[in-house]
């Protein structure tokens, strides 16, 4: 059975070749997601729905993108659903993963003070924002664990012209989403 055929209403983003997934009642899998999805409840929500129709346990391992694509290609997941196209679609080109499915779509989101000393608020473009958080100094609160979002934090800023680190208002917490948005309400960043 495949997991295309388990996951009818639950694509999964990529799938291992080399771990096939029992039929019987008593299944388990793993699952490498990202700690956003996590956080944001989803897996709690989907996953009763999940086993109660294939009768198949999932076991969730909450990591940033980086970490979960390490894991799957170790054959240490079954699925792996994680949000950084690129690194994806590389990972199935060198054969690590199958079966790669759009799941869900991103937003990346700026968050700071209610009182928005910069007036990033309403900015169309997360650029503007990094560029103008730069020329201030503004302190900045990044993940910097080689997630999903850390990768597109990165992104914006090599497309703003500016190297991050190692600057004084620039902060790497090494944490998932929940953790990092804590410390930077704490720092007012």
């Amino acid at each position: 059975m495949s997991l295309k055929q388990i996951l009818p209403g639950l694509l999964v983003l990529i799938s291992l070749t080399a771990l096939p997934v029992p039929a019987s009642s008593q299944s388990r899998i793993r699952c490498a997601g990202t700690t956003s999805t996590q956080n944001s409840g989803f897996f709690d929500y989907i996953l009763p729905l999940f086993e109660k129709k294939t009768g198949i346990k999932v076991d969730v391992v909450a990591v940033g993108t980086g970490a979960a694509l390490e894991i799957g290609k170790r054959g240490d997941a079954d699925v792996v659903m994680v949000h950084v196209k690129e690194l994806e679609l590389k990972a199935v080109e060198e054969g690590a993963f199958v079966n790669r499915y759009d799941l869900m779509y991103n937003d990346f989101v700026i968050i700071g003070p209610a009182n928005d000393p910069l007036k990033i608020k309403g900015m169309k473009l997360a650029l503007d924002a990094f560029k103008k958080i730069a020329a201030q100094g503004i302190e900045f609160v990044s993940r910097g664990d080689k997630s999903g979002t850390h990768v597109k934090e990165l992104a914006i800023w090599k497309a703003a012209e500016v190297d991050p680190h190692g600057r004084k208002w620039y902060l790497q917490t090494g944490q998932g989403q929940e953790k990092t948005q804590r410390i930077a309400n704490e720092k007012r960043a």
